[in-house]
């Protein structure tokens, strides 16, 4: 909701006093990551989902010893774990190996889990639900999709905006796709797409509203036959093909490499953008290509190369589309014919897929003998945060990051995100609601394997900017949580929102530069009475959004503390205190 005129002006007020936090779960210590599956057991393939509060889902295979189960985490704003160490358990399986699954989250910001499951009879596709108090409102191990004796694979899941949830796998040579609503009942029909020749296998799927994206790889013949990339979208409502019968043919010449299945960004309108490596050619380079929201190419068909160079070996892209700009980013790995060097380059395009940084990309790491990989990066309007592995020899990794400005100036390079050496794989990166990148990855600093987060903020410091001091109480309309979004930096703007309205009633919210704890209403207010700035609003929305620049004078350290009390105004004596946030300068 919009606060009043004469609110507006205190509220702006209040912001120039913003801050950012190095406090809480997270570490600004990059040889003190945060182990979020440590058991005794192997952990690996850890994923990523940000969640309307400024947290994240951290989902992961745990425990070769009795066959990779699956868990998840819940971290917070400030990456404090929010359930039970070592998570919850999803599923209890039986495998001796793994493959890929899926993880995102529902329209309630619930986490939702797409993997094979041998519970039953025969290997099947099952998917979950999983609250942030960690029950499973569809029943331990979820529900399965399928009922088959044939090969089932790589399932993934999206959440789309009515509450439901679409699981795509590969079964057999085909690609088939379902949907359940909220409730988990499975709904009538199964969508199933099967080629002329070849086979296909499941690479990617994002929700889009209440449609659904989702991207495959068409094996053309046998083993060793062209692989090749296609979308599709779907309206889930009525099973519509969107983008034609024949599908959208995003790569349809030369070849992906065998087990490469390249992921995908919704642009946030519709459509999508695409990146991938091709092996066909003389050498190996990289291309994007950002399909809209009808199906047409953005980009000429089959793709922009991310460089004009045609010496030189580029793998592994990561894309992402800054839709304030309109404009996309990649960054890869570069390597020399031989691949005995590699380093890492971006660039960016403009709307019509036209490279803004020279016809050869931007150097983020020098070719050099090192191996560089796992190149991961969020995008903005203003720069490009990007991570990767930089091992200088077998088992010694770091995770180091840079940032790069929209107009392709490298602004900072260097940043020491993990610097404890060992081998480091599957690093997954993830833009929170907050601003800040989320990262997990497998990493064996202490045993065969285990699960670590760290984040990054947009300044490209460590650690987090918000912690939620919790605090709240629960009144008839629920428990109130509010949560902040955008970076804590100076000209920037930042909102505070409610994250589960609505609530019906007035809103005083509580700003204070010192922080005095005392026992409310069973909760605890942690703002200084003594020392606040009170804005009173009402909140039809059950939301408050404030933006306003942050001061650039502030010292370092400088903290703020904020928390609401709310009166519902339809039932007398209703009231409740959300939780707590408290924001530092960085």
């Amino acid at each position: 909701m919009a606060p009043t005129p004469s609110c507006a002006l205190r509220c702006a007020s209040a912001l120039a006093l913003l801050a950012s936090l190095a406090a809480g779960q997270w570490s600004d210590d990059p040889t003190l990551n945060v182990a979020v599956g440590d058991s005794a057991s192997d952990q690996s393939q850890a994923k990523l989902a940000p969640t309307d509060d400024g947290g994240v889902w951290v989902s992961w295979f745990d425990g070769i010893a009795s066959g990779w189960d699956v868990r998840v985490q819940k971290l917070d704003i400030g990456g404090a774990e929010t359930l039970s160490h070592a998570g919850v358990l999803v599923a209890d399986r039986g495998f001796s190996s793994t493959q890929d699954y899926g993880l995102d989250t529902d329209a309630d910001g619930n986490a939702l889990l797409a993997f094979r499951d041998d519970s039953g009879v025969g290997t099947q596709i099952a998917v979950n639900k999983i609250l942030p108090d960690g029950s499973q409102p569809w029943g331990a191990g979820g529900i399965q999709v399928t009922s088959t004796g044939a090969f089932v694979a790589a399932p993934k899941v999206a959440g789309t905006s009515d509450g439901g949830a679409v699981v795509v796998w590969t079964e057999d040579s085909s690609v088939k796709l379902r949907k359940l609503n909220a409730a988990g009942t499975i709904l009538p029909g199964t969508l199933t797409f099967t080629p002329g020749g070849g086979s296909y296998s499941v690479s990617d799927l994002h929700a889009s509203g209440t449609d659904v994206i989702f991207a495959f790889i068409h094996q053309t013949g046998g083993f060793g036959s062209p692989r090749r990339i296609l979308a599709q979208k779907i309206a889930t409502t009525t099973g519509t093909l969107l983008w034609g019968a024949g599908h959208v043919e995003v790569f349809d010449t030369g070849s992906l490499q065998f087990g490469n299945f390249p992921s995908f960004t919704p642009d946030g309108a519709g459509g999508a953008v695409f990146s991938w490596y091709d092996t066909a050619g003389a050498t190996i380079q990289s291309y994007v290509q950002h399909i809209l929201a009808n199906g047409t190419e953005a980009y000429p068909h089959n793709g922009v190369a991310v460089s004009t160079n045609v010496v030189r070996i580029r793998t592994s892209p990561s894309a992402q589309y800054d839709a304030a700009s309109g404009e996309t980013t990649a960054f890869w790995v570069e390597q020399n014919a031989a691949q005995s060097q590699s380093g890492v380059y971006g660039q960016r395009f403009d709307a019509s897929g036209a490279r803004l940084w020279t016809a050869e990309g931007l150097v983020l790491e020098a070719l050099s003998a090192d191996s560089n990989t796992q190149v991961e990066h969020i995008t903005s309007s203003s720069q490009s945060v990007v991570v990767w592995n930089n091992a200088p020899s077998a088992g010694t990794d770091q995770l180091v990051a840079a940032r790069v400005s929209s107009a392709g100036t490298l602004t900072q390079s260097g940043v020491s995100v993990s610097s404890t050496a060992s081998d480091k794989s599957r690093l997954a990166m993830a833009r929170t609601s907050s601003g800040t990148a989320a990262l997990a990855w497998k990493d064996t600093r202490t045993d065969a394997g285990d699960i670590y987060s760290a984040n990054l903020n947009e300044d490209g410091t460590l650690g987090p900017r918000w912690t939620d001091l919790g605090g709240g109480t629960t009144g008839i309309n629920g428990a109130p949580r509010f949560s902040a979004s955008g970076p804590l930096t100076a000209g920037s703007a930042t909102a505070l929102r409610m994250v589960n309205g609505p609530f019906s009633g007035a809103s005083l919210l509580w700003i204070s530069t010192t922080s005095v704890p005392f026992g409310f209403l069973g909760g605890t207010i942690h703002a200084n009475p003594f020392q606040v700035q009170v804005v009173l609003v009402t909140s039809p929305s059950g939301e408050l959004n404030l933006s306003g620049p942050l001061s650039a004078g502030l010292p370092s350290g400088f903290q703020v503390w904020f928390q609401f009390l709310l009166q519902d105004l339809t039932v007398l004596g209703d009231i409740s205190l959300s939780n707590a946030l408290r924001a530092e300068m960085p």
